[in-house]
């Protein structure tokens, strides 16, 4: 979803966005400038929230581990900016700000999963498992790049 699959001419969220990255910084605290600056680039070309963000892991501890002055915890500021979720996504790279009002992206489940047989022998049995899905950005303005620090 977020990277694509360019051989199939699958789009992913972070390429398909005409938004500019925007470039996190080592100090986790100028996080929320970022995370409102997005949303604001997000509303100003007409799309609503509430807005998600996806964090790669290594973001996303940091952002758990942080705590502003007084002790505010930062993940649930990024949270308030926000309107909505912050989920832990493997397959990003820094982080991606997406609205989440419904219709911009669209999973589409070609089959349900399924398991079968494939052979065995005296020491086991060897199954299969077969799914078929793809991704589409219906609304590439409806997300933005957080480019991690460094990259």
């Amino acid at each position: 979803m977020f990277r694509g699959w360019p051989e199939a001419g699958i789009a992913g969220l972070a390429d398909a966005s005409p938004h500019a990255a925007l470039q996190l910084e080592e100090d986790m605290t100028t996080c929320p400038r970022h995370v409102a600056e997005a949303v604001q680039i997000l509303r100003e070309h007409g799309v609503a929230g509430p807005f998600g963000l996806a964090l790669s892991p290594d973001i996303h501890r940091r952002v758990v581990e942080t705590t502003e002055h007084g002790g505010y915890p930062l993940f649930e500021h990024l949270r308030h900016i926000l309107d909505g979720p912050l989920v832990w996504a493997p397959g990003v790279d820094g982080g991606v700000v997406v609205s989440m009002r419904g219709g911009d992206f669209l999973f589409d489940c070609g089959q349900d999963i399924a398991i079968g047989y494939d052979s065995h022998d005296a020491d086991g049995v060897q199954l299969y498992l077969v799914e078929s899905f793809t991704f589409q950005v219906i609304t590439p303005e409806a997300a933005v790049v957080l480019r991690n620090a460094g990259a």
